[in-house]
């Protein structure tokens, strides 16, 4: 599209990187300056050939394969509230709550998760006193947890150090490292528990303990649905949601929505230069350069600090303390009638002790519908990450292999596929470290002090969709303000 005539009042903004994020912000400010009749010029400028970033669903005849996330959690509202803008409400999904079982890998075998652990906490005495997952000495030491002292201060901690303050190590080993590091591909002994999940501080010295914080708001949410309260977002209750047909649907709706803006894919910005009268200028690989009031840099931290390096070397070497790893998926679809051993439920997760080939795996189309005809099942195999990220560097055929031989073993499943997807995520996943909260507010201090230039994505302040979204929006309007000042 678009280009807005030159004229009094008129500015432009540019924003760098067409993921969740960048898209977000583009549609956000688009929506501002057509409300308040504001003359703006916006640009979107992604490198690759697609917009979405690790958003990616890709469809294999009947099957409905994700290269990313899949899915957005309710409680956060910000996907759920873009969705119903953009029209697609309709096309909300929950997950199979009925059948909703977790498994966890011990010593080769896949145990249940007890039913009444919510994340890392027990709330029901029976099924966690019978699991064979934790030892005795181990359900004994995460009981615990009700005398514990709670935590003094605002000093961050890493997950591994709360855990084990809390519940102890069995607990961290068995049930904290696979499920809380696994959502954000992390090394417990680095990741920054008030970066990554607040609430558990928050549980703790609210409640003194978190088995007592979780029962409390399990009875909250009790209290409310007697009292007919409305969900905080329309659609299905289930915790978990996504689209009919993939979250490329959010990708493609959204970019059918951005009328206003010019979008410029696989241009990838090969400078960005701070003009001495104000604004700036992004220079692209082979196209001409775009001049803007404002620019958003919606790109992985360490490209938005090769951008920045020449204007603002404070804050590239802030940018540059952000890590990344790398991560694949591997998705496999079967039919039913070549499996002898039936299964059911939503997957499993893997501690790092097992020393397997993969991390997790996700057993998708009993997870959501519509993944996987009537006749098929899909499941999605996770490698990669902290320790392993030379596994993203194998061949298609290895990594396939590695994939295959994990399931015989855990599963039994020796079949055939009948679709393979492989989707590879090099230094696409930020590693929330330990105070990690205090060095991206030391990195908006600092990027404030350079007027116009804004900083957004999975890099700063949450990584999943709904969290991107926000930021995302957040940028949009804070450069919306910004260009209006200049008016």
């Amino acid at each position: 599209m678009k280009s807005i005539p030159d004229g009094q009042g008129l500015r432009r903004l540019a924003i760098i990187g067409g993921g969740i994020s960048g898209m977000a912000a583009a549609y956000t400010v688009q929506e501002a300056a057509r409300q308040q009749g504001q003359k703006l010029s916006v640009t979107l400028i992604e490198s690759g050939q697609r917009l979405g970033g690790k958003i990616v669903t890709e469809q294999a005849g009947d099957f409905t394969i994700e290269g990313g996330p899949d899915c957005f959690i309710r409680q956060k509202p910000w996907a759920s509230q873009l969705i119903r803008k953009i029209g697609l409400q309709s096309e909300v999904i929950g997950t199979n709550d009925y059948q909703r079982k977790t498994y966890v890998v011990d010593r080769g075998r896949l145990v249940p998760l007890p039913d009444g652990v919510m994340l890392i906490v027990p709330t029901r005495v029976m099924p966690f006193a019978l699991t064979p997952l934790i030892s005795l000495p181990g359900k004994i030491r995460m009981g615990w947890d009700l005398f514990v002292p709670s935590f003094k201060g605002e000093q961050d901690e890493s997950i591994g150090d709360f855990v084990r303050r809390r519940l102890g190590a069995e607990a961290l080993d068995k049930i904290a490292e696979p499920l809380l590091s696994g959502i954000h591909v992390s090394d417990p002994e680095c990741q920054s528990l008030l970066a990554t999940f607040p609430r558990f501080r928050a549980l703790e010295q609210k409640h003194g303990s978190l088995i007592q914080g979780m029962l409390a708001e399990r009875r909250e949410r009790a209290r409310a649905a007697a009292a007919h309260q409305p969900a905080p977002t329309a659609g299905p209750a289930s915790m978990f949601l996504s689209l009919r047909g993939g979250l490329g649907q959010l990708v493609g709706q959204l970019a059918r929505s951005l009328t206003g803006v010019e979008v410029r894919s696989g241009q990838p910005a090969t400078r960005l230069e701070r003009l001495p009268e104000g604004g700036f200028r992004v220079y692209l690989n082979g196209q001409a350069p775009v001049t803007a009031d404002a620019v958003i840099l919606a790109t992985p931290a360490y490209e938005a600090a090769r951008l920045c390096a020449p204007f603002a070397p404070d804050l590239e070497s802030q940018l540059r303390e952000i890590r990344y790893v790398s991560t694949a998926t591997v998705s496999l679809g079967f039919r039913k009638a070549d499996i002898r051993r039936p299964f059911q439920g939503f997957g499993f997760v893997i501690p790092r002790k097992e020393n397997r080939e993969i991390s997790a795996c996700t057993w998708t189309s009993f997870k959501f519908d519509y993944r996987a005809p009537q006749e098929a099942v899909l499941l999605r195999c996770f490698m990669g990450g902290p320790g392993k990220e030379e596994q993203v560097a194998l061949s298609d055929e290895e990594m396939l292999g590695a994939a295959r031989r994990e399931l015989a073993r855990l599963m039994g499943l020796r079949a055939e596929p009948v679709v393979a997807r492989i989707f590879r995520w090099e230094k696409a996943n930020p590693q929330y470290d330990v105070d990690h909260l205090a060095r991206v507010r030391r990195m908006m201090e600092t990027s404030r002090q350079i007027p116009g230039l804004l900083l957004t994505g999975s890099a700063y302040e949450g990584v999943g969709v709904p969290d991107c979204i926000r930021q995302g929006q957040q940028a949009a309007e804070n450069a919306a303000a910004y260009l209006q000042a200049l008016n």
